[in-house]
């Protein structure tokens, strides 16, 4: 198939690395694919070194709908497109204008658990407009079904996938990344990547870790992300006084020489309040890291209750702390969840496994045309 994934972001987080494994994995099925994106954007740079034709498109002003839909029809008509695959609110609707009146098939693919639906645009654009809806997970898929009105047969569940770091490259990896951060082997590092925004509840992590080192002080919790909470999470780290315990790392784009430094992987987001499927965990699962984490969104499907990691309620930092608490202080329990979450992973989370889906929803949506 002749495939086009949009993404009108101006960020690289988890929604912008998903478009980019999935397009190299489709490529590797056979089928050919196009990536478009805003110009200079991150996402573009790195399809264009990986071989993948990229689209760069102003996804700027609402004002300028039509002129981005009609781009893109233009773009759709010249590479023969057969699959328009939109990732974010303003590529959804200019792909669902894009593709009106076309034999071009959209599918939506949906990575945050609240409303789509806005307005009466929202509305049309989403009866009429996309031909399928891509969830990571069912909390998603509910959300659609519950909030927007949007039939169940419509739409389904892709769990997002990762590519799986090779084990012999992680050794070297965690010495080079303990040493960037000044630690030894005794020290528990305890890693949170996530972008420096509300609903990732970095709050309630700084206060997890107050409580953490009033017991074990041998930890360091290096944050890697950016974003509009950094200068108050720092406020906030220096009135607990545990500047000492805390790095924040910022903006990141080697997160594979990142994640083998870690001991535990620690993720405390807000209960359904956009959270559904981070790839941030699925990098913890790969790389054997043990999950402390609260249940929000699709993360428990990730992450086994007391085999692979522990899972808390969200927003209650006692329970963060207590939960982390035992794993730092058992290094056998801390092995034993690192190797059951990589089995878990290689048998449901890998970027193989979730083209091979995609591609069946792909199909099943061209052939629905002809029935």
């Amino acid at each position: 198939m002749n495939i086009l994934i949009t993404n009108a972001t101006s960020i690289f987080a988890g929604g912008e690395d998903y478009v980019f494994i999935l397009a190299r994995y489709l490529q590797r099925r056979g089928h050919s694919v196009c990536v478009s994106a805003l110009p200079d954007h991150l996402l573009l740079d790195k399809c264009a070194a990986a071989g993948i034709p990229v689209m760069p498109v102003e996804y700027v002003g609402m004002n300028r709908v039509f002129a981005v839909s009609a781009q893109l029809r233009r773009e759709m008509r010249a590479r023969a497109i057969q699959i328009i695959h939109s990732n974010a609110n303003y590529d959804r609707t200019c792909a669902a204008l894009a593709a009106a009146g076309s034999p071009v098939r959209h599918v939506a693919g949906i990575h945050s658990t609240h409303s789509i639906q806005h307005n009466i645009t929202h509305w049309m654009r989403n009866r009429w407009g996309i031909d399928h809806f891509v969830t990571d997970a069912d909390a998603g898929r509910d959300v659609l079904i519950a909030e927007d009105g949007i039939r169940a047969d419509r739409i389904t569940t892709v769990p997002i996938g990762i590519e799986d770091e090779p084990e012999d490259r992680r050794g070297t990896a965690r010495v080079a990344a303990r040493a960037l951060l000044g630690v030894d082997e005794q020290t528990v590092v305890i890693g949170n990547v996530a972008r420096l925004v509300p609903f990732k509840g970095h709050q309630n992590l700084l206060a997890t870790v107050a409580e953490v080192v009033q017991h074990s002080r041998r930890v360091l919790f290096p944050i890697i992300g950016d974003g509009e909470l950094l200068h108050p999470l720092q406020l906030q780290a220096q009135k607990l006084g545990i500047e000492q315990y805390i790095r924040f790392l910022g903006f990141q784009d080697n997160l594979h020489e990142w994640y083998p430094g870690f001991d535990i992987y620690c993720h405390s987001s807000l209960e359904l309040a956009a959270e559904m499927f981070p790839i941030a965990i699925l990098r913890a699962l790969a790389t054997s890291l043990p999950v402390v984490c609260t249940n929000v969104g699709g993360i428990a499907l990730m992450v086994e209750q007391h085999v692979s990691g522990i899972l808390v309620p969200p927003a209650d930092p006692p329970a963060l702390a207590s939960a982390l608490l035992g794993v730092i202080k058992d290094a056998g329990m801390r092995e034993r969840m690192g190797r059951a979450a990589h089995e878990r992973f290689l048998r449901r989370f890998h970027a193989a496994a979730m083209a091979e889906q995609m591609e069946r929803v792909y199909t099943n949506v061209r052939e629905a045309e002809h029935r």
